[in-house]
C-alpha cells in the first residue's frame, strides 16, 4: 500500500487525507492539537503531534519511514523572519528518503500585486526571494528537491465553515472594493493535489484558482446576501492581480467550481 504523509492535518489536510484513504492510500500526518489525534484515528488517519514553530521540529519515524509522497501543508503562521519558513520546510524535507516526492502547498500570495495576469512564470525567485518569504520558501525547496517537488500555488481557500464573508458582514468603508478576488473551493484544492499524484506531475509549478474573478464588492456583498448577513459597504477603488489557472486546466484536467 502506497504511503502518503501530510504535514499538517488542518482544514485542508484532513479532508484531503480522508479522500486519499478512500482511494486506497495509507495516510499518516501531523497535528498541533493532541486532542485531535483520536478523532483523526476514527477516520483511518494516523496522526502524530508536531509543531513547526518549535525548535528542531523532528517528525516521528512513523511519518518519514517508507513514505512515497509527502504533502507539505503548513503555512508560515507567526514565523517572524522571512527566511525561517523556508528553512523549516527544508528541515522537514531532509528528514525523508531521497526517493520521496513532495507537494508543497504554497499560495498565490507569492505574486506581487502589480502582476495583473499572474502566471506561473510571471516572476523569478532570484528577483523576489530576498523580500518575499513565500518565494524564498519555494526556491530553497526546489533547490534541494528539484524534480521530486511540485509546487501548487493555492488561491484563497473557501468552503465548509470557512467563508470570509463573515469578516466583512456589516462593515463600512472597506477599501479596495474594485480589487478582483482569487479564490478556490476546498474540493477543488483537494482535487488538484490528487491529480498531481495520479498523473505523476513532478518538477512543476501550477496555480490553483477558480476561473471567475468578481470584484471584492461584488463577491462579498452577494455572499453576505446569500448567507443572510448584514451587507458590507466597500469603497469603489483599487486594482490587483488576477491569477491565471489555464495551466492547471490544460495539464491536469482541472475544472473549477463557479464562485
Amino acid at each position: 500500500m502506497t504511503k502518503i504523509a501530510i504535514v499538517g492535518f488542518g482544514w485542508l489536510g484532513t479532508p484531503l487525507g480522508q479522500q486519499l484513504v478512500e482511494q486506497g492510500y495509507k495516510v499518516v500526518g501531523t497535528t498541533r492539537n493532541v486532542e485531535k489525534i483520536a478523532q483523526l484515528a476514527s477516520t483511518n488517519l494516523e496522526a502524530f503531534y508536531w509543531n513547526s514553530r518549535e525548535d528542531n521540529p523532528i517528525l516521528a519515524e512513523e511519518i518519514v519511514s517508507d513514505t512515497a509522497f509527502c504533502i507539505l501543508n503548513f503555512p508560515p503562521g507567526k514565523v517572524n523572519y522571512m527566511q525561517e519558513y523556508g528553512e523549516h520546510l527544508l528541515f522537514v524535507a531532509k528528514q525523508f528518503s531521497e526517493k520521496t516526492h513532495f507537494i508543497f502547498v504554497s499560495t498565490t500570495g507569492v505574486y506581487p500585486e502589480h502582476i495583473r495576469d499572474a502566471k506561473e512564470d510571471s516572476f523569478t525567485w532570484e528577483e523576489n526571494a530576498s523580500t518575499n518569504h513565500l518565494a524564498y520558501a519555494e526556491q530553497v525547496l526546489h533547490n534541494y528537491l528539484q524534480d521530486r517537488l511540485t509546487i501548487i500555488r493555492m488561491a484563497g481557500l473557501i468552503g465548509p465553515n470557512r467563508h470570509p464573508a463573515k469578516f466583512f458582514a456589516g462593515r463600512s468603508g472597506i477599501p479596495n472594493g474594485n480589487q478582483p478576488v482569487n479564490l478556490i473551493e476546498q474540493k477543488d484544492s483537494i482535487q488538484i493535489i490528487v491529480q498531481v499524484l495520479v498523473k505523476n506531475y513532478w518538477g512543476k509549478i501550477v496555480n490553483a484558482c477558480a476561473s471567475q474573478h468578481p470584484t471584492r464588492n461584488e463577491y462579498y456583498t452577494e455572499s453576505c446576501r446569500k448567507f443572510g448577513f448584514e451587507l458590507p459597504q466597500f469603497i469603489e477603488e483599487g486594482e490587483g492581480k488576477i491569477v491565471n489557472n489555464e495551466k492547471s486546466i490544460r495539464e491536469l484536467g482541472m475544472g473549477y467550481e463557479i464562485l
